[in-house]
């Protein structure tokens, strides 16, 4: 799993909630293109996730997100943010 930022090379935070992807406070995913990101906090750029570990994290964002009770979403992005304070960006229609 990524540790530090592909860009800016600052330690990417860990999170206590998503068990298959414990690196990352901000986590953007596309379930339907199967992608995942961490976003670093430092420079806010997007950092894409290796293939073999996206999966079941992704399974586990879209779980955690439709059961936040607050969130926002728009036509084609969601946001929510888990009781720890790790964020979801969720990419897609909902």
């Amino acid at each position: 799993m990524v540790s530090t930022c592909f860009f800016c090379n600052a330690p990417l935070e860990s999170n206590p909630d998503i068990e298959h992807c414990q690196q990352g406070r901000r986590l953007a995913f596309d379930e339907r293109q199967g992608r995942l990101w961490i976003v670093c906090r430092a420079c806010a750029r997007w950092n894409l996730t290796p293939a073999e570990d996206r999966w079941e994290a992704i399974e586990e964002c879209e779980r955690r997100f439709r059961d936040c009770t607050v969130r926002l979403c728009t036509r084609e992005i969601g946001l929510a943010r888990l009781p720890s304070g790790v964020d979801l960006i969720r990419i897609g229609s909902p």
